[in-house]
């Protein structure tokens, strides 16, 4: 198995060239898995930029109308790899938390902004967080099981209100903060987690729930705002996804 991690991590700073980039990676291992035999394992978004359209239930059979350049761009390269002639699964992923993010992905970036003390806020704001650990259990249940040519998404399936996750980085780190609220048309987009569920019934043991937020912030919050900020060790880098 080849996973392809090497894509566009932004969803409203990526760039042409970085699209173009990402596409060319995944067409290179495309090319070797079909000489290989090996499986192709990419790794989209389940993100408002996929799912946030009016009429879209959240499912992996759609319909789908993606709202942004980054969403409509996972799209394309889900097509591209689905009619590639190689065996290979896609996981919808929603915001991922865990150790040494990249300091723009949102929970390090919702510390820092906290850590300063003015915090910008975008009213009805929602974002679905999943623990890493929880999105590696399912992508080795779906390998190990060898479930293949198929798309799952990979999400708690309970939308947080930006409010409620930045009170929650507040009260952990003990700071209170300025806010800056911006009004913004809703952006609730629920993930359905359906076939994750049945595929991998692990997942029903995740904690799914109201209390899920309450215990990622619990675990990752103290090491997002007081690791060491120049990077991980080589060891880390090279395991991380």
């Amino acid at each position: 198995m080849t996973a392809i991690a090497v894509g566009v991590s932004s969803t409203v700073n990526g760039t042409v060239e970085e699209f173009d980039r990402e596409a060319a990676a995944v067409y290179e291992v495309l090319r070797d898995c079909r000489e290989t035999g090996r499986t192709a394992l990419y790794f989209s978004t389940a993100s408002a930029g996929m799912y946030g359209a009016p009429d879209s239930p959240g499912t992996e059979d759609g319909p789908v109308f993606p709202q942004t350049i980054y969403g409509r761009h996972k799209l394309a390269i889900e097509a591209a790899i689905a009619v590639s002639g190689v065996d290979w699964l896609v996981l919808r992923l929603s915001h991922l938390v865990g150790d040494w993010q990249p300091p723009h992905q949102l929970l390090p970036f919702l510390v820092s902004m906290v850590k300063s003390g003015e915090v910008t806020v975008f009213r009805n704001s929602h974002r679905d967080l999943v623990d890493v650990r929880h999105a590696v259990e399912v992508i080795d249940t779906l390998l190990t099981n060898n479930v293949r040519r198929t798309i799952v998404n990979m999400a708690s399936g309970v939308p947080e209100p930006i409010e409620r996750i930045v009170r929650g980085i507040e009260a952990r780190l003990g700071v209170e903060t300025t806010w800056k609220v911006v009004d913004r048309p809703s952006d609730t987009t629920v993930v359905s987690t359906e076939k994750m569920r049945q595929l991998v019934p692990a997942a029903n043991n995740f904690g799914f729930g109201p209390r899920y937020l309450d215990e990622l912030l619990d675990r990752y919050v103290g090491s997002a705002a007081d690791k060491r900020t120049d990077g991980p060790t080589p060891e880390v880098a090279r395991t991380r996804s």
